[in-house]
Order: C-alpha cells, then sequence, then structure tokens
C-alpha cells in the first residue's frame, strides 16, 4: 500500500458540465480512503487540458478546503487522525505538482481513449496510479 502524504481522485472530463476540455482533480491530505467514505471535503482544483504541457494558465479554478482529520496507515491497517494545524487550511497540492499529475492523467486518458475517474497517491514526492476506470456517468 502507498503510504500516501496526499491523495484524491481525478475525472479528466469535468463530471458537472461534462466539458471535455476541463479535468478536476481532488485532493486530501493522508490516505484517499477519507474522500471515497466522504469523511472530508477534498480540495478540488480545475485544469483545462488544451493548456498542457504549457505551464501559463492551465488552472481554471482553486478550492482548498479546510481538512481537520485524515486516515493513514497504521500497525492495525489503518486509522484516523488529526490533521495537525498547520496543514488544516493548507493546499494540499502545488501548482506544479497539480500540472504533473494533470499531465499523467492526460496520458492515461489518451492510452485508454475515454474519459477516466482515476484514484492516485502521493509519497515522498512521487505519484502513483492506484486504479483507472471509465467515468461512469457520462452519456
Amino acid at each position: 500500500m502507498v503510504n500516501s502524504e496526499v491523495s484524491g481522485v481525478c475525472f479528466t472530463v469535468h463530471p458537472v458540465t461534462r466539458n471535455s476540455d476541463q479535468m478536476i482533480i481532488e485532493a486530501g491530505w493522508g490516505l484517499g480512503e477519507a474522500i471515497v467514505q466522504g469523511i472530508i471535503t477534498p480540495d478540488s482544483y480545475v485544469v483545462e487540458k488544451s493548456k498542457i504541457p504549457s505551464s501559463a494558465g492551465f488552472l481554471v479554478d482553486v478550492n482548498v478546503s479546510n481538512q481537520e482529520k485524515m486516515i493513514v496507515r497504521d500497525k492495525n491497517g489503518t486509522a484516523e487522525k488529526p490533521v495537525s494545524a498547520a496543514k488544516e487550511e493548507k493546499q494540499k497540492l502545488s501548482e506544479r505538482q497539480i500540472l504533473e499529475l494533470a499531465k499523467i492523467c492526460l496520458k492515461i486518458e489518451k492510452h485508454y481513449g475515454f474519459p477516466c475517474d482515476i484514484e492516485w497517491a502521493l509519497e515522498k514526492g512521487k505519484f502513483y496510479i492506484t486504479q483507472s476506470r471509465p467515468i461512469t456517468t457520462l452519456k
């Protein structure tokens, strides 16, 4: 298991507006289980795909969420623990990391040839893709 400091999900097509030139990246401290279980509201970053690989103006919107707790790996599997006060209101991914992850997710979408729902984890500065599947809510 990736012992992620930050984890989340990426939808390579905006799941609400269905804009195929936008992807949404969601991020939270700790393991992705906190997002999946709805324990936290993750940060949300909207990326304009046509502006990748350029780093100029690729971010359309950034919403940073306060996160008071996270799920981490422990000796018994996983445990919920508080986020340090210094990190509670902090943005989970830097602009550079958002661009790096967006490039990875765009490659995955191009590889499969359809919009993807991608789960990812960041540990010690390295991104890991833990799962990729089609976005099932698009028509």
